[in-house]
């Protein structure tokens, strides 16, 4: 398995062609999650009637626009799917990292889902739709895969040089988003399940963003023939 991702042995560092590799996979990451925070922002303009305290970010998918709310979905899937790859590129193998690498895709298949069964305006509180469960199911297994995949990664950075830099702040990060998703649970059961996603979601995105960043950078100042 680690072998089939990695295309190399454990415990060896990528080439720089494999390295380099990485740019494409960097570079449709970084385009989706853009597009996802430029989608969500504009349904705030799009949709004033949703409270952005009391209501998800998925209540944008139904009704008017609800097309821009389920394509952000999917670019965000296709971005953390695009990232597992360009990692797995970039990154030395080890069972670290390739967990790290098979949650990213987790994440990505688990917010696939989130688009393809939308939630419903009265999300979270009982009784809900079979689409509306399967929905949440799809979320809560992104979320919780993408916030392990950000510990191991950032362990995974320590030890790599091309990445050690990157290590306190990827740490910070996973730190960050762990409180977020505590912050989420909280607000949730006190009925602002709205606020709470969007501070998860902030945080996440911030760190894809970023490592989608870094992935970019390590691949574009890697020398073929060095």
């Amino acid at each position: 398995m680690m072998q089939v991702l990695f295309k190399r042995k454990a415990h060896h560092s990528p080439g720089p062609h494999q390295v380099k590799q990485g740019s494409w996979p960097a570079l449709i990451a970084t385009g989706g999650i853009v597009y996802f925070i430029v989608a969500v922002v504009a349904l705030h303009v799009l949709r004033p009637e949703l409270n952005p305290i009391r209501h998800a970010v998925s209540n944008y998918a139904i009704g008017p626009f609800g097309f821009l709310m389920t394509s952000a979905f999917f670019t965000l899937a296709l971005s953390e799917c695009a990232l597992a790859l360009g990692l797995a590129r970039s990154l030395t193998t080890s069972r670290a990292a390739l967990a790290s690498v098979l949650l990213l895709y987790l994440a990505g298949a688990g917010m696939a889902v989130t688009g393809i069964f939308p939630g419903d305006v009265k999300s979270l509180h009982p009784p809900a739709t079979t689409t509306a469960v399967i929905h949440w199911t799809g979320a809560s297994i992104s979320f919780l895969s993408l916030m392990i995949a950000t510990f191991l990664l950032s362990s995974c950075y320590k030890s790599d040089v091309r990445w050690q830099s990157f290590h306190h702040l990827a740490f910070a990060l996973a730190v960050i988003i762990v409180l977020a998703l505590g912050i989420f649970g909280i607000l949730a059961i006190a009925g602002w399940v709205g606020i709470g996603e969007r501070i998860y979601i902030a945080t996440s995105v911030l760190w894809l963003l970023l490592v989608s960043m870094r992935l970019r950078s390590i691949a574009a100042s890697s020398n073929p023939f060095s």
